[in-house]
């Protein structure tokens, strides 16, 4: 009998259709957990993936979502219960000893490190720039003139690439800061490949500790990052008082996220003793590009914390953030675009989406 596993959406998944999906989430890591050997894994790897893909064709039709949702893990789960049933597999590989534990950091500063080395340029320079500047366009805020002649801090910057676009939108100067060892080196080597990477610097080191004296930069730029950290209320400290009084915080978290964070939620449980080098593999041998590979290991892997609008607002506030305006527009495939535009379902999908704010600091 193996015990039901916290899911950490469930208690911000709606009551209307809660049950059904909670039932269908235990089901399959209940399957997972009697399948651990890793012989077992490569049919895990093809149902993890099978789910979680499988979410963008029910997501992209008018029609509840829910139900569909649960019908999926439950086939999947079938499938393993049958392979148990079956003992198909029945021969210990033991990898422990080349799969050890990883400390926090180590294990996210890698997750991406891989998968940026064939990152094409197209992705990484031009696909980047023309999403950020629709993204900031559609919310009434002017690219260039919002990072024009100014000291920008990318807080967890990674590849580098929201740090090349903001140096192509008229920075005067741009420090990408990553704890990533391979990231710093990759990025740098991208900036030699444009005109206007002049003014791009790359530091290593944590957002939890920024090596850069106070007041020293007029603008924070954290994209996607504090929410993968062991201290999200440290970063935001941070960045308050790296920020010069005045200055400026462009801060994207993700909030509550309805289905689609339970789907992420049961997957990264499930796959939590799958090494994430072996399934990232197993999609690479799939033919998957750079950019969706990068999607689906964070989706799958990299740790979230998620928080409400009014808990992110809330915090911003504390530290001396003011003149806060949340940005509810984005290009076509973003989840917040979805839910701004009232798509059907889009709420029950996605509940409170991308959370992005730009505020001054006092």
């Amino acid at each position: 009998m193996v015990e039901p596993i916290e899911i950490p959406a469930l208690s911000r998944v709606p009551n209307r259709y809660s049950k059904e999906c909670r039932n269908a989430a235990q089901r399959y890591l209940k399957a997972c957990k009697n399948n651990t050997d890793p012989s077992f894994w490569s049919v895990r790897m093809y149902t993890s993936l099978n789910i979680f893909l499988s979410h963008l064709e029910i997501f992209s039709k008018d029609v509840k979502p829910s139900q569909i949702v649960a019908e999926k893990f439950n086939n999947s789960s079938e499938i393993l219960e049958n392979i148990t049933k079956a003992q198909i597999f029945d021969y210990d590989f033991n990898l422990s000893d080349k799969y050890g534990s990883e400390k926090f950091e180590s294990r996210v500063s890698g997750l991406f490190s891989d998968i940026w080395l064939d990152m094409t340029d197209e992705i990484y320079f031009d696909q980047t720039y023309e999403f950020t500047f629709e993204r900031l366009k559609k919310n009434n805020v002017d690219p260039k003139s919002f990072f024009k002649d100014k000291i920008v801090l990318d807080a967890g910057c990674g590849s580098g690439k929201f740090s090349a676009t903001i140096a192509k939108l008229g920075a005067s100067k741009v420090i990408g800061l990553d704890i990533g060892e391979h990231a710093i080196k990759f990025a740098q080597g991208q900036a030699k490949k444009i005109n206007y990477g002049k003014v791009l610097e790359f530091k290593e080191g944590s957002i939890l500790d920024i090596p850069l004296d106070d007041n020293s930069v007029d603008m924070v730029w954290s994209n996607g990052v504090i929410h993968h950290t062991t201290n999200y209320d440290k970063c935001v400290e941070e960045f308050s008082r790296v920020i010069k009084p005045g200055g400026t915080l462009f801060l994207y978290v993700n909030g509550f996220f309805g289905l689609f964070e339970l789907i992420q939620d049961t997957l990264r449980i499930s796959n939590s003793d799958i090494p994430r080098d072996l399934f990232q593999n197993y999609i690479k041998s799939l033919g998957v590009n750079s950019g969706r590979l990068y999607w689906l290991m964070d989706n799958l892997y990299a740790p979230y914390e998620y928080r409400s609008s009014e808990d992110v607002i809330s915090l911003l506030a504390r530290n001396n953030f003011t003149d806060i305006s949340q940005l509810k527009r984005g290009v076509a495939i973003d989840q917040i675009e979805q839910v701004t535009m009232q798509l059907p379902y889009a709420e029950e999908k996605y509940g409170e989406s991308q959370l992005k704010f730009i505020c001054k600091r006092l």
